[in-house]
């Protein structure tokens, strides 16, 4: 079973069916949701899709299926806590590069874990700190 560590729009773009997911993206997350492979959830991808919620620019029905994902177990999908490690990385990561605080802990838990990371986002892709997905 592979692990990949996802990236807040792509794992809220696959529970609402969004058509911006990418077909290779759309892939993991299908065959996670088959058991095939585990997607790990930064635990700051939670805060932000509840604050999109609140700010009413998603669903919260999508919310709700976020954590309905991550009750089924941790076979499929599985939240990653902030730990020490993962914010030792965070001090390593260069702002210019990645400027938002947000991505700046995603990507620091993908090179914590040693994980490829699925995300869209063109300045983590260019970073060259972790392997991107899309």
């Amino acid at each position: 079973m592979s692990q990949y560590v996802t990236d807040t729009h792509p794992l809220l773009w696959h529970i609402s069916g969004d058509p911006r997911l990418s077909a290779v993206a759309r892939t993991i997350f299908t065959e996670a949701d088959a058991g095939l492979h585990q997607i790990l959830v930064p635990g700051i991808v939670l805060v932000e899709a509840v604050y999109l919620a609140e700010k009413k620019r998603i669903d919260p029905l999508v919310v709700d299926q976020l954590f309905f994902l991550l009750d089924l177990g941790p076979a499929n999908y599985a939240a990653i806590p902030l730990e020490v490690g993962v914010v030792r990385i965070l001090r390593t990561i260069n702002r210019a590069a990645v400027p938002d605080m947000p991505d700046r802990i995603i990507v620091a838990t993908a090179k914590h874990l040693g994980l490829d990371l699925v995300t869209k986002d063109h300045d983590i892709a260019t970073s060259g700190i972790v392997a991107v997905i899309w």
